[in-house]
């Protein structure tokens, strides 16, 4: 049941961070999951994730 629980847990709260992903303007942003796994053990994810997105800019065209 513990598994179960942590299972559930991890799952809605993955699902959180697709949905309510937002800049500081208040536009929400779109992140795939390559950028999560990009910036999983980094110190800061802000940072991580702009740098994912300058450095994978021209991929996503």
């Amino acid at each position: 049941m513990k598994k179960l629980t942590i299972f559930v847990t991890a799952a809605l709260l993955s699902m959180s961070f697709n949905s309510m992903a937002f800049t500081l303007a208040g536009t929400p942003l779109v992140l795939d999951q390559d950028a999560f796994r990009y910036c999983a053990g980094a110190k800061n994810i802000n940072v991580c994730m702009e740098r994912y997105l300058l450095i994978h800019k021209s991929d996503k065209k």
